[in-house]
């Protein structure tokens, strides 16, 4: 009997401590919307040579959260959540 009142506590602690974290994390990615500042990410130096094909791409980073952002020399965004990179928007194209 008490290792079952022992299991349902651990259980109600850990939802818990779950469903904070969540909210951080939502509160942290509602912030940076607002803001348009991501202050998790930090640039990612690339030191291509011009002409070469990674020349005049940027490249962003946050370890924490296991995200990047890679912007093309165009303009166009590409998202990373440790799956691969996955297009997200672009520069609009002609008027």
């Amino acid at each position: 009997m008490k290792s079952t009142a022992l299991i349902a506590t651990i259980a109600i602690l850990l939802g818990t401590a779950g469903t904070s974290l969540l909210a951080a994390d939502r509160h942290q990615a509602r912030n940076a919307r607002a803001t348009g500042y991501d202050h998790g990410m930090q640039v990612v130096a690339n030191h291509a040579a011009e002409g070469t094909r990674a020349y005049g791409w940027r490249y962003f980073s946050d370890p924490q959260t296991h995200r990047a952002v890679v912007i093309s020399p165009e303009g166009d965004y590409y998202l990373s959540r440790g799956k691969g990179l996955r297009w997200v928007a672009g520069t609009p194209t002609g008027a």
